[in-house]
């Protein structure tokens, strides 16, 4: 083998594990994935603020994992029965504002953390309060879906 072959070959030997390694790392966001996570984010607080269980349906996964501030486990299917239809008014006058959201991608994965405030008024009482969620989303059949969830208030 001429010398340049076997520097090339030893080259692509050494990088072979360096790229591998690369590909397990988390990529930065910025791309249009994050965007479309994003705005899946935000759907999603929208639709729960809204207690519209069909955009719920078709957000989360048929093997969603939530976990509750209280350690509660729960599944798609009895955190759907809890919520209304989407053409029944709320008794609350609720909103939500997601203040941060970051997205980690790992190919079809990603795992958004979201700093969100619920805020409005049920029963003439006024309220605010702020939660930190981590939600993982992977990328199914070409649609993101969200296949965990936990949820923990943020304390004042």
């Amino acid at each position: 083998m001429k010398p340049i072959g076997l520097i090339v070959l030893l080259t692509v030997v050494t990088a072979c594990p360096l790229l591998a390694q690369t590909a397990n790392k988390a990529v930065p966001a910025g791309g249009s994935a994050e965007r479309q996570l994003i705005e899946l984010e935000r759907q999603l607080s929208d639709a729960l603020v809204r207690e519209d269980a069909q955009v719920l349906d078709r957000l989360w996964s048929n093997d969603l994992v939530f976990t509750f501030p209280n350690g509660k486990v729960s599944n798609k299917a009895e955190r759907l029965a809890g919520q209304k239809p989407a053409a029944q008014p709320t008794q609350s006058e609720s909103k939500t504002t997601n203040d941060e959201v970051k997205v980690y991608l790992y190919g079809n994965t990603a795992v958004v953390t979201v700093l969100s405030t619920w805020s409005g008024k049920a029963n003439n009482e006024a309220y605010s309060s702020q939660f930190q969620a981590t939600h993982v989303w992977v990328k199914q059949g070409g649609r993101w879906q969200l296949v965990a969830a936990h949820v923990s208030p943020v304390k004042k």
